[in-house]
C-alpha cells in the first residue's frame, strides 16, 4: 500500500509534546509497516531541516509563512489551495494521516485518518486568544468529518470528542502516545542549578496554570514550608508577562528560576537534580512530561485531571494547586511516584496506528471530493 503522513502543519520548536509525537512517529513507523511504502509530504522550511528515513520525500516549493497563510485563508474563506489538492491526488495514496488537528488541504483527494491532539478550545475557552478560538472551530469540525477515522492521543481526548464534538463513536479510536522506557539514568544535575529545586517544564499558555503553583509556592515559603528553590523550562508565550509580574508582585524574583525553552539534552538532568517535579496544569491531552519524569525516578505531583488516572498517577499525587496545604502533604509523601499502569512504547504507538492506516485502506471511502478537484500531475506553487 502507499500511504502518505502530511507534515505541512508542523512547525518544530513550536508545538510542545507534540513534537515528539511526530518525530517518534517518523522514527518507528517504517518498521511498523515495512511492506508499504511510507511518503511524506513536507514544506520547504521544514524538508531542509527534517530527516525522514524510511519514507519518500514530497517536498512542497513554499516556506513556512506562505504554508501558514494558505490554511487560514482556507479555514476562513471559500478559498481554496487546488494546487496542494492536485499534488495530493497525483500522489495515487491509498491513505493519508494528517497527524495535527486538521486536514490541510480541505478538500485532499483520497482517504484521510485524522489525529486529534485535544479540543480543549470547548472546555477552556478562555485559555486562548481570539485567533484560536475562530481558527478552531472554523476547521476542526470540518476536519473531524471529513476524515475516515480520527485518531485521539488518549481515551479522555476520545471522550471529549465524541461527546463534544458529534463525532460517532465508532469512527473515534485512541491510540495512546507513547513513551521510551531507558531504565533509570544516571543523568548528572547541571552544575549552574545545583539539586534539591521543584520543577515545572511547560510553555506558559495560560491553561498550564502557572499562576496557582506560583501562589501556592509563595504561600509555603511564606509560613517555612518550603525552603527549596523553583525551577521553570519551557517555551515564552506572550503570557509570559503575566506570570513574570505574578513572580515579582509574590516577591519570588529570588527563588523562582527561569530557563526558557532548553535543549531536549538538557532534560533528564533537570530531573535528575530535582527534588520533586510538579505538573499544576488545568487542561492536558496526555502528559508526556509525566511520563519522563517517573522514568527518571522522581516524585511527580500533579493536578486532578482524568488523563492524570488514565497514565496511572496514584491518586496520593493528584492534588488541588490552589490549596497550598496540598502541595505541602504531597511534597512530604516519600517518593519516587511509580505508575498504576504501564504506558505503551512508542513501538506500539506506530503499530497502533500501522493497523489503523491498513483497514482505513482497505475500505471504501465515506467522503468523496469535489469533482472539480479532479487529480492531475500538476504540481502544487
Amino acid at each position: 500500500m502507499r500511504l502518505g503522513l502530511s507534515l505541512l502543519n508542523f512547525r518544530p520548536g513550536r508545538i510542545g509534546g507534540t513534537e515528539t509525537f511526530l518525530r517518534q512517529l517518523l522514527a518507528h513507523l517504517p518498521a511498523a509497516m515495512p511492506d508499504d511504502r511510507l511518503v511524506a509530504v513536507l514544506y520547504r522550511d521544514l524538508a531542509e531541516a527534517l530527516p525522514t528515513p524510511g519514507f519518500e520525500r514530497v517536498v512542497v516549493s513554499r516556506g513556512d509563512r506562505a504554508v501558514i497563510a494558505a490554511r487560514i485563508l482556507e479555514a476562513y474563506t471559500p478559498w481554496r489551495d487546488r494546487g496542494l489538492e492536485r499534488l495530493f491526488g497525483s500522489l495515487a495514496l491509498d491513505v493519508t494521516l494528517f497527524p495535527q488537528q486538521s486536514i490541510f488541504p480541505k478538500r485532499a483527494p483520497g482517504k484521510a485518518v485524522l489525529t486529534a491532539v485535544d479540543v480543549q478550545h470547548l472546555i477552556h475557552p478562555e485559555h486562548f486568544g481570539l485567533f484560536d478560538r475562530t481558527f478552531r472551530p472554523a476547521i476542526y469540525p470540518f476536519s473531524m468529518a471529513r476524515a475516515e477515522i480520527v485518531a485521539t492521543i488518549s481515551g479522555h481526548v476520545r471522550d471529549t470528542v465524541v461527546e463534544r464534538c458529534g463525532i460517532p463513536a465508532e469512527k473515534v479510536i485512541s491510540v495512546p502516545l507513547g513513551w521510551t522506557p531507558r531504565g533509570r539514568q544516571d543523568a548528572a544535575p547541571l552544575p549552574s542549578l545545583g539539586t534539591g529545586y521543584l520543577y515545572y517544564p511547560a510553555y506558559s499558555h495560560p491553561h498550564k496554570n502557572h499562576l496557582a503553583l506560583l501562589r501556592s509556592y509563595a504561600a509555603l515559603r511564606s509560613r517555612g514550608l518550603v525552603t527549596s528553590r523553583l525551577v521553570l523550562t519551557g517555551g515564552r508565550t506572550g503570557y509570559w508577562r503575566t506570570i513574570s509580574r505574578a513572580i515579582r508582585d509574590l516577591g519570588l524574583s529570588g527563588q523562582v528560576v527561569d530557563l526558557g525553552l532548553v535543549p531536549y539534552a538538557d532534560v533528564p538532568r533537570l530531573y535528575a537534580g530535582a527534588e520533586a517535579v510538579l505538573f499544576p496544569t488545568r487542561y492536558e491531552g496526555f502528559g508526556l512530561p509525566v511520563l519522563e519524569a517517573v522514568e527518571q525516578g522522581k516524585k511527580v505531583i500533579t493536578s486532578r485531571l482524568p488523563v492524570f488516572d488514565e497514565i496511572g498517577v496514584p491518586a496520593r499525587f493528584q492534588i488541588d494547586f490552589d490549596r497550598p496545604e496540598e502541595l505541602a502533604a504531597a511534597l512530604a509523601l516519600p517518593g519516587p511516584t511509580v505508575l498504576e499502569t504501564r504506558p505503551s512504547t512508542w513501538s506500539e504507538m506506530a503499530a497502533g496506528y500501522a493497523r489503523l492506516l491498513r483497514r482505513v485502506a482497505e475500505k471504501p471511502p465515506t467522503w468523496r471530493p469535489d469533482p472539480a478537484a479532479r487529480p492531475d500531475r500538476t504540481p502544487a506553487p
